[in-house]
């Protein structure tokens, strides 16, 4: 946003609060800490004005549970009053709250306007966005303000200020109170003991860098040790990145050739390469047969059969040219194919994936093979494999043709390209396991610039200090990155310098034959000879580096792989037994039934609806009332099956939602989501987006 006329004055440090709310990957701990030290007083006071105590105590480890990406295991109200609990714990002098009761129901509302506006920051200067009238009609309000269209319209006169007790202290910065906290109600602090130098961090980030401030230890945690091993379980919700080991399994590489076409592609192919290794080498050898023509004939005939020689020798080349693009062609286009049979098996794995796979797997994860990965498919893959046929053709040909010619050369073939394979083996088994690395080390950078891109506003609002912090994170993760491509590199120059030694040896082995036996050559022969001798090393390490750039680029269809598989939520369409009880018009009354129904969003977790029975008729408006985090929204993630129930049964108009088609079942239901998602679009296609 740019200013085109006036002035605005900013006199202390800065806290924002935005009506989206701001939630990171990380704990609840690490969220609301923000980077800032922890202090087990100032904590306590902001999660009990935020009304966030009772919350914590319903989470499987407390404050220490992992929060997904933009908070997907917490409801609306929940992530709203974390993002004002960091907002709180900063200890700013000047709070802007850009409509932060609107998420939480009247009670809830109530508690953090008398706790937080009231009492933790009563001598704080808040400014407190809103179109709740209760709000603004309140005496604790100094000075109201009335915008319409950009403009100021009215402007109330300041209030005398109420000298009233808070009903919390003021937020101060201290140390050492430990006296004041009561371990029997607190339960929040019994966790386990965190770095002096908690960060604003991804779990899969960490790094050394924090403010410069005075850091607090946390209060001694008083469980068993079999409790903190079982909250240090349940706190993780991203899993950690899986990462194959070894040679690329057989299954991979058989999914690829499925995709590219099969046996019949790998014919097709094969066959255009030889064809134009063919040529090109009869192009050669058409070459030397002419050179040597002008020993065996006089200058005259010569001459007058140069046109022809030449004609036949264009003709070659014409059709080496010709060949290599039809080659090159056939090759891309089955790789093509191939990479986009793999990116439609993926997408359908994906989409059908269920919502714990979008809650353990971060944004970063998922673009890093619909981005790179793909990219290696569509290019790095079939551009590899091409090579491999046209090195591995030109190098046998030129290796063949040379020990045709200096037969006693052939003793050395064995045991340099037994050199080779081992040289190429050793070579390849690292090279492999760096490059899976480099891939793993690139998610958790792209995950880390989508949660910078979606905080911005945040983090610049808080002030240059954790703009800085959150660049240093940036760069940490880019330095993990750079340190895996580094040694990629690395690794492929090691592999030139020892493939340069071997390959000068085949040269010198030529070089000596070609001199030896030039009594018994003609000159043609021995300038073809040594023309071959000095490109059999280049053609030998390229099939090499070739094979090694085919192998590395083999891990793309292995991720690409797994996402494929990936455990789908559901079937899709209903059985043709349970269409024919439906009858083809269902739902047709409406009716909603909810039988002992018990669910929970991952198979460890807690139930978070414990034997809930009720009825709805067609035609009844229901309205569903409790405290946010009650239980309302997994309501309706139960009637979508978002997840399916534990427990009990959904029946609608009678029938088992459990038995019906995902499809037919979400095709019949509507909602409006707690967080509307807007599609890129016209209104119109947003309103009717199937045509119908």
């Amino acid at each position: 946003m740019d200013k085109y006329e006036g002035s605005v004055f900013v006199g202390g440090r800065v806290a924002y609060f935005a009506q989206q709310s701001w939630i990171q990957n990380a704990t609840i701990r690490e969220n609301i800490l923000f980077a800032k030290p922890y202090d087990a007083v100032k904590y306590r006071k902001v999660l009990d004005a935020c009304a966030l105590t009772k919350d914590m105590d319903s989470f499987p480890a407390g404050d220490r549970t992992e929060i997904g990406l933009k908070g997907v295991n917490l409801s609306g109200g929940q992530k709203a009053r974390v993002s004002l609990a960091r907002a709180c714990y900063s200890d700013a002098d000047i709070f802007v709250f850009d409509a932060p009761l609107s998420a939480l129901d009247a009670i809830v509302a109530n508690e953090v306007f008398q706790k937080c506006f009231l009492g933790l920051l009563k001598d704080k200067t808040v400014i407190l966005v809103t179109h709740n009238p209760d709000v603004i009609e309140s005496p604790a309000i100094d000075r109201s303000f009335l915008i319409r269209n950009g403009e100021l319209i009215e402007s109330t006169t300041d209030k005398p200020r109420a000298h009233t007790t808070p009903l919390v202290s003021p937020l101060r910065a201290r140390r050492g109170y430990w006296d004041d906290v009561d371990e029997e109600t607190w339960t929040l602090l019994q966790a386990e003991p965190l770095r002096t130098n908690d960060l604003l961090i991804t779990p899969s980030a960490s790094t050394p860098y924090t403010f410069q401030e005075a850091a607090m230890i946390f209060t001694p945690r008083r469980k068993t040790s079999s409790n903190i091993v079982a909250a240090t379980a349940q706190e993780t919700l991203i899993v950690a990145e899986e990462r194959a080991e070894g040679r690329v399994s057989k299954q991979v590489v058989a999914a690829y050739l499925s995709a590219v076409g099969g046996w019949f592609a790998m014919f097709v192919m094969l066959f255009w390469t030889v064809a134009t290794e063919g040529i090109r080498v009869g192009g050669d050898m058409w070459l030397t047969h002419w050179t040597n023509m002008a020993h065996t004939k006089t200058y005259d005939e010569f001459r007058a059969d140069s046109n022809v020689n030449m004609s036949i020798y264009a003709g070659f080349i014409l059709l080496t040219c010709v060949f290599t693009v039809v080659q090159v062609y056939v090759v891309l286009m089955y790789g093509l194919r191939g990479s986009t049979q793999l990116f439609k098996n993926m997408l359908n794995g994906v989409i059908q994936a269920p919502m714990r796979f979008f809650d353990t797997n971060p944004i970063g994860r998922i673009l890093n093979r619909f981005g790179d990965d793909i990219f290696q498919c569509d290019m790095q893959l079939p551009l590899s494999f091409a090579p491999i046929l046209v090195e591995t053709a030109m190098g046998l040909s030129k290796l063949v043709t040379s020990v045709v010619i200096v037969r006693w050369m052939g003793l050395l073939i064995p045991p340099l390209m037994f050199v080779y394979f081992k040289l190429g083996q050793y070579f390849l088994a690292p090279l492999r396991e760096v490059n899976r690395i480099k891939k793993i080390t690139l998610s958790p950078l792209l995950t880390l610039v989508s949660e910078g891109i979606d905080g911005t506003v945040i983090i610049r609002a808080f002030g240059d200090k954790y703009a800085r912090r959150f660049v240093r994170v940036h760069d940490h993760d880019v330095n993990v990155y750079s340190a895996s491509s580094f040694a990629f590199a690395t690794l492929n120059q090691w592999f030139s310098l020892r493939v340069g030694f071997v390959s000068n040896t085949i040269v010198f082995a030529i070089l000596i034959g070609a001199v030896v036996m030039s009594k018994n050559l003609s000159q043609g022969i021995i300038g073809l000879v040594i023309t071959y001798g000095l490109n059999i090393p280049a053609n030998l390490a390229n099939l090499v580096n070739m094979w090694a750039q085919l192998e590395t680029a083999l891990i793309a269809p292995e991720r690409l792989h797994e996402y494929s598989n990936v455990p789908h939520e559901g079937e899709r369409e209903t059985k043709p037994e349970v269409q024919e009880a439906m009858g083809s018009a269902w739902p047709t009354q409406g009716r909603v039934e909810f039988d002992k129904v018990s669910f929970r969003y991952k198979p460890d977790d807690p139930l978070v609806l414990k034997n809930v029975s009720f009825s709805i008729q067609g035609g009844e408006k229901i309205g569903v009332v409790g405290r946010t985090g009650a239980g309302k929204s997994s309501l309706m993630m139960a009637l979508f099956r978002i997840n399916d129930v534990a427990e009990g049964a959904i029946l609608i108009d009678g029938i088992d939602s459990a038995t019906v088609g995902l499809r037919q079942l979400r095709s019949s239901l509507a909602i409006i989501p707690q967080n509307p998602v807007l599609f890129k679009g016209t209104l119109r296609n947003y309103m009717d987006p199937f045509e119908e």
